[in-house]
């Protein structure tokens, strides 16, 4: 009887679990993303040399803050709570995006910052932006919508 009650328990609980999970990779998500953006704005670096390591290197209470994250493609990607990171100039100015590493496995929407649009998100409900090879683009697509004022 004691097994059976675990076993409904658990299996009522593993999806909520999952599901917090995955509201907080996203939480997460969009935090990091305002102070890559706050860090990135500071910066007078050219674009091509422009790197998300190089932003956490440079302040202590980032690089406290992302201690278990991962630098990919020799520092230009950030890997955390399920999601990559990339920060980059274009001819407006800073751009950060971030995106699920797996979608709806550790995240499911995407997020951009630029100085003309603050922070929007997009729900990906899709799934294109997730992985390696599918970085998020801005665009007029009326799913994107506006998160928060600009730093």
């Amino acid at each position: 009887m004691l097994i059976a009650i675990g076993l409904v328990v658990l299996l009522v609980s593993l999806p909520r679990l999952r599901e917090f999970a995955l509201r907080e990779n996203e939480e997460d998500a969009r935090v990091l993303v305002q102070r890559l953006a706050a860090l990135a704005s500071n910066e007078v670096q050219a674009a091509e040399r422009i790197s998300v390591e190089s932003l956490v290197t440079a302040d202590p209470s980032t690089a406290r803050q992302v201690d278990d994250a991962e630098f990919l493609e020799e520092g230009k990607l950030l890997r955390r709570h399920g999601y990559l990171f990339e920060v980059g100039r274009t001819a407006d100015g800073t751009l950060v995006r971030a995106w699920p590493w797996e979608w709806r496995k550790t995240g499911s929407s995407a997020y951009v910052w630029t100085p003309q649009q603050a922070l929007v998100a997009h729900p990906n409900e899709e799934g294109r932006w997730s992985g390696l090879s599918a970085r998020p683009r801005w665009s007029s697509d009326p799913a994107w919508r506006d998160l928060v004022e600009s730093p």
